[in-house]
């Protein structure tokens, strides 16, 4: 047993025995970690905000290579990002990146650049006008997905590598576009709209910083249409992964325009 610090960002919590909790929390050094804090429900909690879903904090662990849940002996808050989502729409948005984490990253492998993107979403949610929201989390997704090793291939057809069709094929179970041979025996493709496509590109290729700016200049557009192509990418590239509850939510509150702009059946 090694006595460990580590910086994380609380994904969720369970229930253990009357008084305790199991802490789910994606960290920078150690990837995905389960503590058991002894306690915790104890009112008032030593712990503080530390332990609360969206919370960056600083933890102490007692660390075990070969198990599964280690125990927590000290953890202190650092950015209370929960607290600063202080209506629905954020806390969407934010609870949506805590999800795609948790169902998209599987062990502890430290991931550094995956870790920071992370924390750049959640400061994005707190602070990005509201109206923005749906563009950053699209980002995130899709960024997510590519430093995984799960790039959607926008450029040259997924399947054989020539050029694309003009009809904007997009097959999911293929990774990406495809030429009108490759599309005739997918079953699954479908027509993304010009707008879909070049808001994908847009979203996929520059700084999460800088997605909500590119909603509100008008540069990705059809954001319900895209959030429906990255979902169905997801479910067929992670097992994990068969929609989240808040992705759910976000279809209904502003900026997603559900129902008006889902993409066409090749």
């Amino acid at each position: 047993m090694a006595l460990v610090r580590c910086e994380g960002i609380v994904l969720k919590t369970h229930a253990l025995g009357d008084t305790s909790l199991i802490v789910v929390t994606y960290t920078r050094e150690h990837g995905l970690l389960k503590l058991v804090a002894k306690a915790a429900r104890r009112a008032p909690s030593r712990f503080g905000y530390a332990l609360e879903p969206l919370s960056r904090s600083r933890f102490v662990v007692y660390h075990k290579a070969d198990r599964d849940l280690h125990l927590l002996s000290q953890a202190e808050v650092l950015e209370p990002t929960g607290s600063r989502l202080a209506d629905l729409t954020r806390l969407a948005h934010g609870q949506a990146a805590l999800e795609l984490i948790d169902r998209l990253v599987w062990g502890e492998e430290p991931h550094a650049e995956l870790f920071d993107l992370l924390a750049s979403v959640l400061l994005g949610v707190a602070t990005a006008p509201v109206v923005t929201l749906p563009a950053v989390t699209l980002a995130f997704q899709l960024q997510v997905a590519s430093l995984l090793g799960y790039r959607p291939r926008l450029d040259a057809c997924a399947d054989c590598g020539s050029a694309i069709s003009p009809r904007r094929l997009f097959s999911a179970a293929s990774g990406g576009l495809l030429c009108d041979r490759c599309a005739a025996t997918e079953a699954g493709a479908v027509t993304l709209s010009a707008d879909a496509l070049a808001g994908l590109t847009l979203l996929l290729s520059r700084p999460l910083s800088e997605a909500g700016q590119w909603l509100e200049l008008g540069e990705v557009r059809r954001t319900g249409e895209i959030l429906r192509v990255v979902e169905e990418f997801l479910r067929h590239h992670f097992q994990r992964f068969q929609g989240l509850r808040s992705l759910e939510m976000l279809r209904s509150l502003p900026g997603f325009e559900a129902g008006k702009d889902a993409p066409c059946p090749a």
